[in-house]
């Protein structure tokens, strides 16, 4: 693992993504690029100088960004791993992953809500629409990260062949952190699989992946996001790993499972989309 993009707004949960990248950068030797965006609809790249000059407001704003993300790496860094500040203007969720796709990061750690974040809101946009777009692995932090617990990882899935190339874009972080991942597959009565063809399912999913530590689990609950929190919980999993089929082209976007089981639970989770 070679480069971690971190979105930064300044509020407290761009903190914790930062202080967990640092974590998982000296891990790997990984260099951090913090990204700060400058919100605008406007297509600021292909302005010219004469019309950004129109819009004095968004000049002065990168111009703090940039100050302040500044002071904002001298105040948190925690290790001696090099770390990049860039401050775009544009669309947030879109210049996060134009970044992470032109730096080909292997993972962005972004906080669970954003600025403005009140008490009892659902998970942030800007962070759903960086699950829903980004080619790469996409950690979503609530608290720092337990390093011990999260050398236990639960990977939940149906285990068919189409997640495999998402969970093979998953594996450079958990081989870095030397974790043991629990595969879970969750029967519920609306979607129940025989437990016999379920295990058949990640013994194949497995194969080829013998570099790995791999525990096998059918777990049966009534509903499949409570599921994968209780058996999370249960084993003590200190991350929370989700391939998601989410279409970045698809014209609406429905909340999915990897969101829900963020918005129910306090475990970190890692997502990958594949299509």
């Amino acid at each position: 693992m070679k480069r971690i993009i971190v979105p930064v707004d300044f509020s407290p949960y761009a903190e914790i993504a930062f202080q967990n990248a640092a974590k998982l950068a000296a891990k790997g030797d990984a260099s951090i690029t913090c990204v700060n965006v400058v919100s605008t609809t406007l297509d600021w790249e292909n302005l010219t100088e004469s019309e950004k000059a129109k819009h004095p407001a968004i000049v002065d704003t990168e111009a703090e960004a940039k100050d302040k993300l500044k002071a904002f790496i001298l105040d948190h860094k925690l290790s001696q791993n090099p770390v990049e500040a860039v401050v775009k203007i544009g669309i947030p969720a879109q210049s996060i992953v134009e970044i992470a796709k032109k730096q080909a990061a292997d993972l962005i750690v972004i906080g669970a809500y954003g600025i403005g974040y009140e008490e009892g809101k659902f998970v942030g946009s800007t962070m759903q629409k960086v699950m829903r777009l980004a080619e790469c692995p996409v950690l979503a932090v609530k608290k720092p990260i337990d390093g011990r617990a999260i050398k236990k990882m639960t990977f939940a899935s149906l285990f068919n062949e189409a997640s495999k190339p998402a969970f093979v874009r998953m594996k450079p972080l958990i081989k870095m952190l030397g974790a043991s991942l629990h595969f879970l597959f969750v029967n519920t009565p609306s979607g129940f699989v025989d437990s016999i063809q379920a295990e058949s399912k990640m013994k194949q999913y497995a194969t080829g992946q013998e570099d790995l530590v791999i525990h096998k689990h059918v777990f049966n609950h009534h509903e499949v996001e409570n599921g994968i929190i209780a058996f999370a919980e249960s084993q003590k999993s200190g991350l929370i790993a989700i391939a998601s089929n989410v279409r970045a082209t698809s014209s609406s976007y429905q909340i999915g499972v990897t969101e829900t089981v963020l918005y129910k639970t306090e475990i970190p989770v890692l997502s990958v989309k594949f299509e």
